[in-house]
């Protein structure tokens, strides 16, 4: 089965929350190599690293094609 719209959507969305989570991650080494691991914007990277994976990851999962068709409820089963 193909994706539908939605769900073409929903995987660009996560490509793009890829790339998000490839920025936070250089901006996270630089602050971690020039400001050192103590620092707020530090911790604030690694935290929008941790929050671009997430969305990466739950919008993937959101995208799949559906395993199976679904039938209208009020359809009578054969």
């Amino acid at each position: 089965m193909n994706r539908t719209l939605g769900k073409k959507i929903a995987f660009g969305f996560a490509i793009s929350s890829l790339v998000g989570m490839a920025a936070s991650l250089l901006i996270f080494i630089y602050f971690l190599r020039e400001e050192g691991i103590n620092d707020p914007l530090t911790a604030s990277a690694l935290a929008t690293i941790i929050f671009f994976a997430s969305c990466a990851i739950v919008l993937y999962f959101m995208s799949q094609p559906p395993r199976y068709e679904l039938l209208p409820w009020n359809e009578s089963e054969k």
